[in-house]
């Protein structure tokens, strides 16, 4: 008898769950054979093997231990679900971009000496590619543009607190 096939749990949803296989992977045949195994068990709707990343995809509408049973009864050994990784939680995308705005401000002031912040490099580049548009005759679109928005960072200057 073949030893059982050891993966990961990679990523878990309500109807799918993905798992990366061990490397070295086994010929293609025991894995078909693995995938016709488990599109027999009920709750299983789809199993998708990849065989160039080593992922084994189900889609499944059954309870998700159910599906461990069958896998485990099919010849594949799952590692604890405790040892996957955890799912990440919601994202805050203004705190993100504050957060590398600030990290962004330190590394060039510290580049600088201090002489130089975040927002006066940004004012810095939008004037001078303002009067970049403007020599090129673009004044009503682009230079005017780029004007308005550095005059907008001139404007927030009290708001900077929150990068500090």
């Amino acid at each position: 008898m073949t030893a059982p096939l050891t993966a990961r749990l990679r990523h878990r949803m309500a109807d799918r769950v993905r798992f990366a296989l061990d490397f070295p992977l086994p010929p293609r045949d025991r894995l078909e054979a693995l995938a016709t195994a488990l599109t027999g068990t009920k709750g299983v709707l789809e199993v998708e093997i990849r065989p160039l990343s080593g992922s084994l995809i189900i889609r499944h509408a059954g309870d998700y231990d159910a599906i461990l049973a069958a896998l485990s009864k099919a010849g594949l050994a799952v590692e604890a679900a405790e040892q996957a990784p955890a799912p990440a939680g919601p994202i805050d995308p203004i705190q993100e971009t504050l957060n590398r705005l600030s990290s962004a401000d330190a590394v060039l002031q510290r580049w600088s000496g201090g002489r130089a912040d975040i927002w006066s490099a940004g004012f810095s580049f939008l004037v001078t590619a303002g009067l970049v548009q403007l020599a090129r005759g673009r004044v009503a679109g682009p230079a005017l543009t780029l004007f308005g928005q550095a005059a907008t960072l001139v404007m927030a200057r009290p708001l900077r607190r929150f990068l500090g």
